[in-house]
């Protein structure tokens, strides 16, 4: 899994943006799995995740609790704690494996605790699996980091692949379904551009051979 995406957050309200982000590429099935220490902002990042998928109750931690379910919305979010969770016995005490199959998506804090949780989890490929480290990195101050296998924010139908243009050494991710075209670190809709255009724009055919070492994102 390759990271795809670092963003920088100043503010609580910064964060939610970046949720909101996350949150167009979901689809029912997918899981989140945060890593940060206590006080990171996992939760505040969920609450934004929350209200992009047009839940309006109130988001809480699921410290006591375990998980929190949020039924309205786009899609229903199942916000778990697994700080007291350290077994795949626990899990399943727990219900969390039930969860897979009710068509949300699944926030689960303290994944780290649950060794291989990731790798056990990916052996279905009809979900994406994001892994989302939050990281202080001043006194308001958050690095977001965001990993997975991500699906097009244009067209919704492809994974992104990353490649490198044989000609300027410039990296790029590109969707070969839409041929949606990033050249920023930050995957979203609003900076994407054209395959053709952007080669095109380099003086070059816009050919797919034109890329080499192309690998899924």
């Amino acid at each position: 899994m390759e990271e795809y995406a670092e963003y920088t957050s100043h503010s609580p309200e910064d964060t939610a943006r970046i949720a909101a982000e996350v949150a167009s590429q979901l689809r029912a099935g997918d899981i989140i799995l945060y890593e940060g220490d206590m006080g990171a902002g996992k939760t505040t990042f969920t609450k934004g995740l929350a209200a992009a998928l047009g839940i309006t109750d109130t988001v809480t931690s699921p410290t006591f609790a375990l998980v929190n379910e949020y039924t309205e919305g786009r899609l229903p979010l199942f916000h778990f704690d697994l700080y007291r969770i350290d077994s795949y016995d626990d899990l399943y005490a727990i219900g969390f494996l039930d969860y897979l199959d009710r068509g949300g998506i699944i926030a689960a804090e303290w994944s780290e605790n649950i060794g291989g949780l990731e790798q056990e989890l990916a052996g279905d490929s009809s979900r994406t699996i994001l892994r989302i480290r939050i990281e202080k990195s001043g006194e308001n101050e958050r690095r977001i980091k965001v990993s997975g296998h991500i699906i097009c924010p244009v067209c919704g139908g492809a994974e992104l692949m990353r490649a490198v243009v044989k000609q300027t050494g410039e990296q790029i991710s590109v969707c070969e379904e839409c041929e949606a075209l990033w050249t920023e670190p930050r995957i979203s809709a609003d900076n994407a551009r054209v395959f053709a255009g952007y080669m095109e724009s380099k003086g070059l055919k816009p050919y797919w051979n034109e890329l080499e070492t192309g690998e899924y994102i």
